[in-house]
């Protein structure tokens, strides 16, 4: 009889754990319904860099991929733009060739931007549900993760919310290539592995590759030491990543060659501390809405941790329960000690922490240490399904003294944060009253806090619809405060949106520029939407420039037309246009030419002479003509005339990828005043041409393929080696323990 009611119950208690995962699911589409819904009425997302970086360098890559035409060289960009080593483009990531080369940029935009988001709360639930052994608690940490307030900020940096959705995924592969049940299946975990590694490498922005490559390690090694796995059960991992940092070459070897060519070729500790999280940006834990801008700092989408009311009030209560985490033990003392590191990581020059970085290489070359805050939401979210799954396990244990003993506890630390939320939206107005929103928002922390606590308490007395209250708060918590920042009221129609930008009045193409003051923030690059063409530009991997493009002199050297004025208080927006005269011609052949190796302070000379590095026999006569007849993306071809041996100069930026052919025939490209493309012809005819053929990106083939056969090599031996194996045990060490 006691069988048949044991079995009876825990029958129940499935049903219950799968009800409320279905309910939790339903609620995270229901988020990303919300955060979708401009796609499905024909609008595309424009915030911040997403219409200011993003959609116009798209814009380039989409009419290239169409027209069968490489996508390497951006001329419309910074006089010249090796764009796809930049990274962020991810150009070279499969799934970017297949939806800009199939669909209307606007549709390719969308898909892409929204992608991420279902693939990183499947890959979460899949994680949580192996490490927690519940459905709903492991649904519950995943809307948390996939929706939390980085997330859904970090939607204008669609790149590294990319890289973050593989994130869960490795460390599924990694526990499988682990605790695998078998050979075969821990085989196959490691082609996931590199796999997964080369796609994160693929999509072009090396910090969050770094930040997944700290997680994966602290799961390593928590993970092996717990399970007493040796170097030879973490070996296959450290050659399975090795496989997809090669698949990965073809993007990061082209953004070295472009780091080395940036003005981040040699920052200091200063550079690296930009963006460093403040102390008192932990208030937003409790009170979100306290500060006009959400944060200290200004910068929202870099500084927001705020990860939730019911996450924190969660593991408030995790903390409280102590005594009772038994399996979870382990775990939970593990997530401890990573958000502590990855907080001090984030606090950068706050934190000491970030200093030992500069010592690394590569890793150095980052700024914004808050982009850590991912790791903290990370073990937020994995430490609320610990909590939910003992929160579920404590309101049926019902009549235990322990329970009930430990409900005093909890109940006064609930209590707690309730009061230091109560306090902040007291005091925040008389200690910050410049900085403070206005009081309904101040006061909605406290609301989100008391009614959180609330639900929690309920919940732990057994009250199923508490828990249900749970997951809608969170859902609406979460999205409230994500999509009012990065999505609505920051959408578009693609056509209106381009109509909007102002050009010049007959501007035909033509280059222009958009000086800014030291300080202040560069024009974003959407006016390359409208046809105009850029000599400097905004970018996350910007290329060092010898010249100062806010001078006239300089201007009028790279063929700018037309000079933007941004005034605010113009009334019109033509009157932000000034013409500049005279300018230099696309290409021209020059006799005056003289060498001078100064460096980035030298003033650009006139428009009929050039300024080299080397030596030059040029003939001092009359100039000859240059017509160029055509002029595409990374090749351009320039007839020339002339009666002596003189210089071509373009105006298309310098770059050592650059080959020169004259009838043919290869020559040396020549760097002329300092940024620009040039060579020598010889007296008569010529056909000169110009092609950007980057030798990183062929070393990246090469290395790719061989990374790819060593991956299959590695899979065919280990698979080989199952079949020698079958049917005999597994005894690799710690395997049956996991």
């Amino acid at each position: 009889m006691n069988a048949d009611c044991t079995s009876g119950a825990r029958a129940d208690g499935l049903r219950g754990e799968r009800t409320r995962s279905a309910w939790i699911q339903l609620a995270a589409i229901a988020c990303f319904a919300a955060l979708a819904a401009p796609y499905f009425l024909g609008r595309v997302y424009v915030a911040d860099d997403l219409g200011e970086f993003h959609l116009p360098v798209r814009n380039f890559y989409a009419e290239q991929l169409n027209h069968g035409e490489a996508f390497d060289w951006m001329p419309s960009l910074y006089g010249g733009f090796y764009v796809a080593a930049e990274g962020q483009l991810g150009a070279y990531h499969p799934l970017h060739l297949l939806l800009y080369r199939c669909l209307p940029l606007g549709a390719a935009f969308d898909v892409e931007l929204l992608v991420s988001y279902p693939l990183l709360f499947v890959g979460t639930y899949l994680f949580l549900r192996r490490l927690v052994g519940r459905r709903d608690a492991a649904s519950f940490g995943a809307l948390v993760f996939t929706f939390g307030g980085f997330n859904l900020l970090h939607f204008v940096h669609p790149n590294a919310i990319a890289i973050v959705a593989h994130l869960p995924w490795l460390l599924l592969a990694i526990d499988v290539e682990l605790c695998g049940r078998n050979r075969r299946q821990s085989a196959w975990a490691g082609v996931a592995i590199a796999m997964l590694t080369g796609s994160q490498l693929l999509l072009g922005y090396p910090q969050f590759v770094w930040f997944s490559l700290l997680a994966e390690a602290a799961f390593v090694f928590w993970r092996a030491k717990h399970r007493r796995i040796g170097m030879r059960g973490v070996g296959p991992i450290g050659l399975a990543v090795f496989c997809g940092v090669l698949l990965g070459a073809i993007q990061w070897l082209p953004t070295w060659h472009a780091l080395s060519d940036s003005v981040r070729r040699a920052p200091d500790l200063g550079f690296a501390n930009t963006g460093s999280l403040h102390p008192l940006n932990l208030l937003q834990l409790v009170a979100p809405y306290l500060f006009t801008t959400r944060v200290v700092g200004q910068n929202t989408h870099e500084l927001g941790l705020y990860a939730g009311a019911v996450p924190l009030v969660l593991c408030v209560w995790l903390f409280a329960e102590r005594r009772n985490w038994g399996r979870f033990r382990p775990l939970i003392r593990a997530l401890t000690v990573f958000a502590v590191f990855s907080l001090l990581l984030a606090a950068g020059e706050h934190g000491g922490l970030y200093r030992l970085q500069s010592f690394i290489p590569l890793a150095n070359r980052f700024r914004f240490p808050c982009r850590a805050i991912v790791l903290v939401q990370w073990c937020i979210a994995s430490g609320s399904a610990v909590a939910l799954a003992l929160l579920l396990r404590n309101a049926q244990a019902t009549g235990n003294e322990i329970t009930r003993a430990t409900s005093n506890t909890t109940r006064r630390a609930l209590a707690g944060v309730f009061v230091v939320s109560v306090a902040l939206a007291v005091m925040g107005p008389l200690a910050w009253p410049r900085f403070v929103a206005d009081g309904w928002l101040v006061w909605c922390g406290p609301l989100l806090i008391g009614a959180a606590a609330g639900l929690v308490a309920l919940a732990e007395r057994g009250r199923q619809w508490a828990v249900a209250g749970l997951v809608v708060l969170t859902a609406v918590d979460l999205s409230c405060y994500g999509l009012s920042y990065a999505v609505y009221g920051h959408t578009a129609d693609l056509h209106e949106f381009v109509a909007d930008i102002s050009s010049p009045p007959s501007h035909g193409g033509a280059r222009v520029a958009a000086p800014h003051r030291a300080g202040e923030p560069r024009t974003g690059d959407r006016m390359l939407l409208a046809g105009l063409s850029r000599v400097d530009g905004y970018a996350g991997l910007e290329p060092a420039k010898q010249l100062d493009y806010r001078q006239l002199a300089a201007l009028q050297c790279a063929g700018v037309d037309w000079i933007w004025q941004d005034d605010e208080q113009a009334a019109e927006s033509q009157r932000r246009w000034s013409p500049v005269s005279p300018t230099a011609a696309r290409a021209r052949l020059i006799t005056q030419v003289r060498r001078d190796d100064r460096g980035p302070d030298t003033p650009p000379p006139p428009l009929d002479t050039a300024v080299v590095d080397e030596s030059l026999d040029i003939d001092p006569a009359s100039a000859g003509t240059a017509q160029v007849v055509s002029d595409q993306p990374g090749r351009i071809a320039v007839e020339t005339d002339a009666v002596s041996r003189q210089l071509l100069v373009t105006t298309e930026s310098f770059d050592s990828y650059w080959r020169a052919t004259v009838d043919d025939q290869p020559r040396p490209i020549v760097r002329v005043n300092g940024d620009f493309l040039g060579c020598v012809v010889e007296p008569g005819r010529h056909v000169v041409r110009f092609e950007f053929r980057p030798r990183a990106r062929e070393a990246g083939v090469l290395a790719g393929a061989c990374g790819l056969e060593l991956m299959l090599c590695v899979f065919w031996l280990r698979v080989r080696g199952v079949r020698r194996d079958r049917g005999q045990p597994d005894t690799r060490p710690g395997r049956p323990a996991c």
